[in-house]
């Protein structure tokens, strides 16, 4: 048999095998989109079908010489297959220690494949046309879903005109940036030039509070001004429905322009975020930013063929071109901004900032960036490896706190060079922060310790603000939307749970993390992400700041349980004070009891989402301590008085 007969051979075979492995990591890819409701991302999810298909066709190829065996040579072809793909497949997993997630693929496209050959002799085009025609529904699927979707109503094409001169609003959200990296709060190297000259131009509040750990929660909470249990879009829903309007529908409904422009799948309509916007750029949709949950593109990256960047670089062009286009005589407009480059995963930036902080080889930052995607979703280290990874993992997750930086800087020459700087109101804070090894977690979403909670954030208005503010007062980021429409002299469209920064009435500062479901299940077997009482996936938590003084109350299987930390004397909260001040924890919690009731009566943690209306008037006592706690007006009026 002559080389030419052997590849008529092996290359089908190879092919066939490609085409059933990528359909079967299709399938998970899209079920995992359609259980999430992630939007689609049909471009990125068709490309990692002809690379899985090419890699098997060249995989296959080279192994052409079994065929020489006349007996074995058409079944070794696909069994050597299926067992460099077993290889592959634990090379780049996610959780190594789970064998279920990365044998599975490959035994299901084994039997895929083994199926489809013998029904190929009988019906050859029939299993070719199947061959295609399975993986073009797969990817259109995530297409159909988001079509047949409602996302609430979009801005009245009629609406009134913004007052004239009324100025731009710029907000930019850092993605997963924490207060700890950040050069002008308690960063050491340097990583946020930008952030830092932007702050001294206005106002920076170096002790800021995230109301929620991750971005679903947290951009709900910064566009609504409502903390996540009012809101109710956060873990346990994944949606942000129509009760309250976003910033971005108000601004819409007083006569602004209202753009996002974002490469983070979250700030979309499947998630309720852009309601109110004219226009998003969908920078999402490239999915680099997804790449970690895909094996083929796991491979690439560990190839080291890793993406540029998360999309930063392509937002920050889609926004020059808007500028570039956009006429002189324009109404005003409300930009959204989010960069996700210090979000995983962490090797995926450019050269110059990948390397700023480290000349590791790039294989071992690709093998510390998976393990901490890994550990997020379950996979668990060996004090060892924590130790191993936590230096790598510190040096890429700051460079990409510095790309983040270098494009905010960008977006802010867009404005300053056109000379319309001091006439926008900036804004320029995180969604949430991160956990690099502090008590033993990496990333986000489950912790509720203060990496995850303390974030940057600074208002740049020189009409309103005087340049180098600094307030050391905690304050929470709840309070962005209110300080839009107070600079703007604004009303928002019905009542917040926030008061603008600028105002005298104090805002309480909550954080709260309901159960997310997957990661739950994940953790099932009683493990965590980390160590300490705040690091649990399963039920609920609630943190409440007053002052120096951190109370969180943890609610799960129908039990509470409660915690107080001294920030001041204990920052990376070691140390559950509330036997020790036990005079300190009564007060504490008297005072959060007070606050929740400022809100007019908080959902507690054990009651069903979907109850946030069904809220208890404030008593006459709650409200006097308020009023003198600063978070009530002096003028208001509570029950009873006269």
């Amino acid at each position: 048999m002559n080389l030419v007969d052997l590849l008529k051979k092996s290359a089908p075979n190879a092919l066939g095998f490609g085409m059933a492995i990528a359909t079967v990591h299709l399938f998970v890819g899209v079920a995992l989109i359609l259980a999430l409701n992630t939007p689609p991302m049909t471009a990125f999810a068709a490309k990692s079908v002809p690379m899985e298909a090419g890699l098997a066709l060249l995989v296959g190829l080279l192994a052409t010489p079994v065929y020489l065996s006349k007996v074995w040579g058409e079944w070794l072809q696909p069994l050597l297959l299926a067992a460099v793909w077993l290889c592959l497949e634990r090379w780049v997993a996610v959780d190594p220690t789970r064998f279920e997630m990365w044998v599975a693929p490959t035994v299901a496209a084994t039997v895929l494949f083994l199926l489809g050959r013998v029904a190929f002799r009988r019906f050859p085009r029939v299993v070719a046309t199947v061959a295609i025609v399975v993986p073009g529904l797969l990817i259109l699927a995530p297409e159909v879903n988001y079509a047949l979707g409602d996302y609430g109503p979009k801005p009245d094409p009629d609406r009134k005109a913004a007052p004239a001169g009324a100025p731009d609003v710029l907000f930019i959200v850092m993605d997963t940036v924490r207060a700890k990296s950040v050069s002008s709060i308690d960063g050491t190297r340097g990583a946020t030039p930008e952030f830092d000259r932007l702050s001294t131009e206005g106002v920076l509040y170096r002790e800021a509070t995230a109301p929620a750990t991750w971005s679903l929660p947290a951009h709900a909470s910064l566009f609504t001004g409502h903390f996540p249990s009012s809101h109710e879009a956060h873990d346990e829903t994944r949606f942000l429905d129509t009760r309250l309007p976003t910033l971005a529908s108000t601004l819409a409904s007083y006569g602004w322009q209202t753009l996002a422009f974002s490469a983070n799948p979250y700030i979309s309509d499947t998630f309720g975020l852009t309601r109110g916007f004219d226009y998003n750029d969908k920078a999402w949709k490239s999915g680099e930013g997804a790449r970690q949950f895909s094996f083929v593109y796991r491979l690439a990256d560990k190839l080291g063929f890793a993406a540029e960047d998360k999309g930063g670089a392509q937002v920050v062009d889609n926004i020059r071109a808007w500028m570039a286009s956009r006429p002189a005589d324009a109404p005003p407009a409300f930009v959204f901004v989010n960069f996700l480059e210090a979000h995983f995963p962490f090797q995926q930036l450019p050269k110059e900032y990948l390397r700023a902080y480290t000349d590791a080889p790039f294989s071992q930052l690709a093998d510390a960036s998976q393990t901490a995607f890994g550990v997020q979703f379950g996979r668990q280290l060996t004090d060892e490896e924590r130790a191993t990874v936590g230096q790598p993992l510190l040096d890429m997750y700051e460079g990409g706190v510095k790309y983040t930086d270098h494009l905010v800087g960008e977006v802010i020459e867009e404005w300053r060079k056109r000379n319309r700087l001091d006439d926008t109101i900036v804004v320029v804070l995180a969604d949430h922060g991160e956990m690099m090894g502090e008590h033993g977690a990496f990333g986000h979403v489950t912790s509720l310790y203060q990496p995850d909670l303390h974030v940057p954030y600074t208002v740049r208005y020189p009409k309103r603000i005087a340049a180098g503010t600094v307030v050391d007062e905690p304050v929470s980021t709840l309070t962005a939307a209110p300080t839009v429409l107070d600079l703007l002299g604004l009303e928002p469209l019905v009542p917040m749970q926030a008061k603008s920064v600028l105002s005298p009435t104090k805002t309480p500062i909550f954080s709260e993390r309901y159960e997310e479901k997957m990661l739950a299940s994940r953790f099932a077997d009683g493990t965590a992400n980390g160590r300490g009482p705040l690091v649990w996936p399963h039920g609920r938590y609630r943190a409440c700041r007053d002052g120096r003084w951190k109370y969180v109350k943890y609610w799960v299987d129908g039990k509470f349980e409660e915690y107080l930390f001294d920030l001041e004397k204990d920052p990376g909260e070691l140390v559950d004070v509330r036997v020790a001040e036990a005079g300190w924890f009564e007060n504490v919690v008297d005072n959060c009891l007070a606050f929740e009731g400022a809100l007019g009566g908080m959902p507690g943690l054990d009651a069903p989402v979907g109850t946030q209306a069904e809220k208890p008037e404030m008593t006459a006592e709650e409200c006097h301590m308020l009023k003198e706690l600063g978070y009530l007006d002096q003028s208001t009026k509570c029950p009873g008085d006269p």
